[in-house]
């Protein structure tokens, strides 16, 4: 399952020069997308070999599915006691994205909310900056 490749490269990487600063966080997020890593290649190794015993692969996905569920709950419940509540329900739903279609498809829809609400607070920002220098904005 891949996600789409941001501008950039044909693998999804940023361009050489580096990525523009509004384009900060779009470039972060290819960067931790990119599936030509070592870790990607293991895991899909890891997946071959589930895959070849049906009950191997339904014990994987009971245990992702558990841990995944897992981190969220614990994640809900950080949310009124100390820590990372909202980072770790959204690794739990990475955890879960990475088992079922629906929730990886809400992740990539839950990205696209956010870098349209990042660039849109960006645009504000500095429109409210050259209003302030008394410059016309853009």
């Amino acid at each position: 399952m891949t996600s789409p490749t941001p501008a950039g490269s044909a693998d999804g990487r940023p361009p050489a020069d580096g990525p523009a600063p509004a384009d900060g966080l779009a470039a972060e997020i290819a960067a931790g997308e990119r599936t030509d890593t070592g870790a990607h290649r293991a895991l899909a190794r890891l997946r071959a070999r589930l895959d070849s015993r049906p009950w191997l692969r339904l014990t994987y996905k009971v245990v992702v599915t558990v841990v995944g569920v897992t981190v969220v709950l614990a994640g809900i419940a950080m949310l009124v006691l100390p820590g990372p509540g909202w980072l770790a329900i959204f690794l739990g739903l990475g955890i879960l994205g990475t088992e079922f279609a629906v929730i990886q498809r809400f992740n990539h829809r839950l990205k696209a909310l956010v870098l349209r609400y990042w660039h849109a607070f960006r645009e504000r920002r500095a429109r409210r900056a050259a209003e302030r220098r008394g410059a016309p904005a853009a």
